[in-house]
């Protein structure tokens, strides 16, 4: 070696060239998953506060809808005007099952419209049944009866008798048959509806159970498919809110389905399963006299816990339950005996050769806070409407 001459850095023991590159290399890699890591932090605090006000303005929205619903409907918005009563006529009263409250309701208040019109009214009781509907339809015919009003009976499955109705000048209306399906859109020309918005209810009840939660919810629906106003109404319009995930950012639905045959048992047998398998489940929701089984059964079996009941229909023993605070909170009212004096209404209109009208029916949620506005009557019998539709009706039928 020659004097003066210097052993180069990367000759010295320890100053390896592979070791100070791979020293710098990882530092660089340090600085790189630093900043990424970083980045991904700022980004998911980012989607979280984006997400938190998505779900902020979700509940607001449904908060705004729910309160509209519970307030009470302002004036009549019914008809004003009607033909003069044709006298001595004999209708056909046909209700989809007498035994539960939602179709025996508007079956008593058919009946009493029609005797003050002096006319004869008879209650055939269809028993959930369509081969019994049908078979009433069929006597109805065969007996000659000026007129027929059902009850929450599907026109389409009984359209035989139907069609024997029509074909013999015997009007036909149908109570809570609106035309959610085409074949029920082909017979409403000639078998006119009365009913308020189904669908609107639904997604009220849905605004309502958003609202509450914070947008929180985990629901078991108890879906009666059988009934048309419930599958293509109430429970269309409140599962739509419940998947929609702008309208609720944070819910989980769960579906049951029950029969009417099995009304009294199944669906609180299926509640009980459910909420044994998911202890999350904070909401059930069904109609009233469903409900009311339901809500029930929760507490004989101590699983009711943090558990909220919405239903339809509003009926007595609903309302003691949301006023006691056993389970249901909710209900959302239509006026069905004003429904049933609608569609007497209309009765007499297609016996004098006049098209049907729009009855324009209300509804109105119903919790803890506004019970207290419901009068003797809607707690005994059921909301009534929050106006004299009997008065109404009277008036332009010209009858004391």
């Amino acid at each position: 070696m020659k004097a003066g001459h210097k052993t180069p850095a990367r000759d010295k023991p320890g100053n390896l060239p592979g070791r100070r590159e791979k020293m710098s290399y990882n530092k660089q890699l340090s600085r790189i998953v630093a900043r990424i890591s970083f980045a991904v932090v700022v980004s998911l605090g980012g989607i979280g506060a984006a997400f938190s006000q998505d779900a902020a303005a979700a509940v607001a929205a449904a908060q705004k809808e729910a309160e509209q619903a519970l307030s009470a409907p302002t004036a009549w918005a019914g008809p004003t005007a009607a033909p003069k009563p044709l006298t001595g006529k004999k209708i056909a009263v046909i209700s989809c099952a007498q035994l539960t409250e939602g179709c025996n309701r508007p079956s008593r208040a058919a009946v009493e419209a029609a005797q003050k019109l002096g006319w004869d009214a008879t209650i055939f009781d269809g028993k959930g049944d369509v081969g019994t509907q049908l078979a009433a339809i069929n006597a109805a015919v065969d007996s000659k009866y000026d007129g027929i009003a059902l009850m929450i009976v599907d026109p389409v499955q009984v359209n035989e008798g139907i069609r024997r109705a029509l074909d013999a000048k015997i009007p036909v209306v149908t109570l809570a048959e609106p035309a959610y399906t085409d074949q029920r859109k082909a017979l409403l020309a000639s078998v006119p509806d009365v009913s308020h918005d189904w669908l609107k209810t639904g997604k009220l009840i849905g605004d309502y159970m958003i609202w509450k939660s914070e947008g929180h919810i985990n629901a078991l629906l108890l879906n009666d498919p059988e009934v048309t106003v419930v599958q293509y109404g109430q429970f269309a319009g409140t599962q739509a809110k419940l998947i929609d995930k702008q309208a609720c950012p944070d819910c989980k639905v769960t579906v049951e389905n029950f029969t009417i045959a099995t009304l009294n048992t199944q669906p609180a047998a299926l509640t009980a399963a459910a909420v044994q398998r998911d202890p999350a489940i904070n909401w059930v929701w069904c109609y009233d006299f469903c409900m009311a089984n339901v809500a029930t059964d929760l507490i004989a079996r101590g699983l009711q816990g943090k558990i909220m009941g919405a239903g339809f229909d509003c009926n007595a023993q609903n309302l003691q339950l949301i006023r006691d605070g056993r389970v249901q909170v909710v209900c959302i009212a239509d006026p069905r005996d004003w429904e049933a004096w609608a569609a007497v209404d209309t009765l007499n209109r297609l016996m004098n050769g006049q098209l049907a009208v729009d009855q324009n029916i209300p509804v109105r949620l119903f919790d803890k806070s506004n019970l207290d506005q419901l009068t003797d009557t809607d707690i005994k019998n059921g909301w009534q409407g929050g106006t004299d539709f009997r008065s109404q009706y009277l008036k332009i039928w010209g009858v004391r």
